[in-house]
């Protein structure tokens, strides 16, 4: 359904500030082409301070963007029991100003999707509704558990990202690997592909507990690539228990009749700083934990 929008002025918050005004048009306008955005910006009817802007525009603080009439379609917002706004408010183990932890459960998506109703952000963007700006700082895959980063500010969006990029967020990680892990293995720097670009990916293990025929690890990415340690342990040859895209097959099926119904795979911990030094931690969830007493 195409619906019709009026003429607004929208005041710019703290939390957009510095922001590029195509991309704070492209959040303020969804469902709307992202060619047809830059041509309101282009004929003018785009106006920054009852002036006309290029795309470029860094936005300050209390500027006054003009957005003219458009046409979108109708943005379908999902229903979130109230049961699913409790949960995720009692997951959010450390908050700030300009930051939220969330301890992510393993069967939540971070973002809706196909048969996906709604995602992590979603939930959050709701029950944080009085925040100008709700964004992931990064990803968990969906039956990964464990710490994940969400930011409050624009400004706090790039200053983390920028510590990404330099490897100065630490992101630690607990798995569970099959076979028995050589202790001389520290540190491993592997090339993975991804689109056709190849990029490094370097990876710190330790070993935290043996079993019979498997590993408990913690595992610190130094570099943040996609499924990094997954891919990292399956070239290892000590894929992750109850990986179904990068495991073994025969024997993630044992393992799922003993108990396990997930790959063995939680963010642990995350450590940054932003103002001050935080290190938040997430405690391994009960059915992982349930398992490793039964695996003993």
């Amino acid at each position: 359904m195409i619906v019709n929008n009026k003429a607004q002025k929208v005041i710019v918050s703290s939390g957009n500030d510095g922001q590029r005004l195509d991309n704070f048009l492209m959040a303020a306008i969804k469902n709307t082409p992202r060619s047809h955005v830059y041509k309101l910006i282009r004929t003018g009817q785009v106006r920054v301070n009852s002036s006309r802007s290029k795309p470029s525009t860094r936005l300050k603080v209390n500027d006054i963007v003009r957005i003219p009439p458009f046409r979108a379609s109708e943005e379908l917002k999902p229903e979130i029991s109230d049961e699913m706004i409790q949960k995720t408010l009692e997951g959010i183990i450390y908050e700030d100003e300009s930051v939220m932890v969330f301890n992510k459960p393993a069967s939540l998506a971070v973002h809706s999707g196909t048969n996906i109703g709604y995602g992590l952000i979603d939930v959050l963007r709701l029950v944080k509704s009085e925040c100008e700006r709700i964004d992931l700082l990064h990803r968990l895959d969906k039956d990964t558990s464990g710490c994940i980063i969400i930011t409050k500010t624009l400004f706090a969006l790039r200053e983390l990202q920028k510590q990404m990029v330099n490897n100065l967020l630490d992101k630690k990680y607990i798995c569970l690997v099959d076979g028995l892990w050589d202790k001389k293995i520290k540190t491993s720097e592997v090339q993975l592909t991804r689109n056709n670009k190849t990029n490094n990916a370097i990876s710190k293990f330790k070993v935290l507990d043996y079993f019979e025929n498997s590993t408990l690890l913690e595992v610190n990415i130094i570099t943040g690539r996609y499924h990094q340690i997954r891919k990292h342990c399956a070239i290892l040859e000590h894929p992750i228990i109850g990986d179904e895209k990068y495991g073994d097959f025969t024997i993630n099926k044992v393992y799922k009749k003993n108990g396990l119904s997930r790959i063995f795979l939680h963010a642990s911990s995350v450590s940054f700083n932003l103002d001050k030094k935080n290190n938040i931690s997430c405690p391994i969830p009960k059915d992982l934990e349930k398992f490793l007493k039964f695996h003993r």
